[in-house]
């Protein structure tokens, strides 16, 4: 597996850039490793990225109101457990929403592999959490007879739950492709855009 240093080396070049200090130079890092581009026109990636946003928001907000209920199931052992480990997996289901929405039409390899692997495991994961915390909410409920009232519990649970896999199953289909670097030329060697 590639250091961060590894991958640095291997995309990025120094580049000697005239300034006005003592050496008359100071050293630039320019990107020549392949970028990569989601293939979809800008309104529609715009939309997508509204999309996100959206479930993001309105899975934290069914979370928020299945954990912050004052009921005999949100002190029981699993469904706490469940919450705890979607809370965690929230933040990366964010971290990664957050870096699509703000994402240019270009992306560095690292900026695309690390918003691709989160985009990919941690809402499927955020989903199969909650889930699980809704069917075992049903359960003690069944188990203890508890009365309707706490049913909405499980119920935010499992809406909370739709939107995290909705992210994963709509980024899943976002087709991109790799793209030549072209700010090296390699006849002349000096970068185009300096």
């Amino acid at each position: 597996m590639k250091t961060f240093r590894d991958s640095f080396e291997e995309n990025y070049m120094a580049y000697e850039k005239p300034c006005a200090n003592k050496r008359g130079f100071c050293i630039r890092y320019e990107y020549v490793g392949k970028w990569y581009v989601f293939r979809l026109e800008k309104a529609e990636k715009q939309r997508y990225k509204r999309i996100f946003a959206m479930l993001c928001a309105l899975g934290t907000l069914f979370f928020a109101l299945a954990a912050l209920q004052r009921c005999e199931l949100n002190y029981r052992s699993f469904p706490v457990l469940f919450s705890g480990f979607s809370l965690a997996l929230f933040l990366f289901e964010w971290f990664g929403v957050l870096q699509f929405v703000f994402s240019k039409d270009k992306l560095t390899s690292q900026n695309f592999e690390q918003m691709n692997m989160i985009l990919r495991l941690a809402p499927g994961a955020n989903a199969v959490v909650l889930l699980c915390a809704a069917i075992s909410c049903v359960i003690i409920i069944i188990r203890n007879g508890l009365p309707a009232g706490v049913g909405m519990v499980p119920l935010f649970y499992f809406f909370s739950g739709i939107c995290s896999f909705l992210i994963t199953f709509f980024y899943r289909a976002l087709p991109y492709e790799k793209q030549e670097n072209k700010a090296w030329d390699d006849k002349s060697k000096k970068f185009i855009c300096m």
